[in-house]
């Protein structure tokens, strides 16, 4: 497992611009700026390492990804729902986590770096969210979140980042 220093320390080298707004030794969030398509968008990524008492899946223990600024668009015209790729969060739905990997294929895990994945996939998906809001089309690949999926989603029950 990773730990949230050395997180951190590859955060700062790969990526900057990224600032730490929160840190504990379970716990980080970064705020920084990801311009894919030269519009820049404001996104927090935070990540908790789970306890080893917790009862947690893949889905607790991945890094949540939400942009900040600006909002992301919604278009109830849109057929398979009002923003592709995303879990819906409760306790603000302006702010929606991205769905960036399949946890399911487990494409993440607890041994990675998030600078040297979780940030090269939300620019991505930024990329790819651009072109649909132009043609409401998703070239981004991927599975789209179905309702019973939004069940299973990434929302940890009693931490939230």
């Amino acid at each position: 497992m990773v730990t949230i220093d050395q997180q951190i320390e590859a955060m700062a080298e790969r990526w900057p611009g990224f600032k730490v707004v929160e840190s504990s030794a379970s716990h980080v969030e970064w705020h920084g700026t990801l311009a894919p398509d030269k519009h820049e968008h404001l996104v927090r990524v935070g990540h908790r390492i789970p306890m080893v008492l917790e009862n947690v899946t893949l889905h607790d223990a991945q890094p949540r990804v939400q942009v900040l600024k600006p909002l992301l668009e919604r278009h109830p015209d849109y057929e398979e729902g009002p923003i592709p790729h995303v879990y819906r969060n409760s306790s603000n739905p302006e702010l929606p986590y991205l769905c960036l990997f399949s946890p399911a294929l487990r494409e993440w895990d607890i041994k990675d770096l998030i600078a040297h994945t979780t940030i090269h996939w939300a620019a991505q998906w930024l990329y790819f969210y651009e072109g649909w809001l132009v043609t409401k089309k998703w070239l981004g690949g991927g599975r789209h979140v179905t309702p019973n999926d939004e069940e299973k989603r990434l929302e940890p029950a009693a931490a939230p980042i």
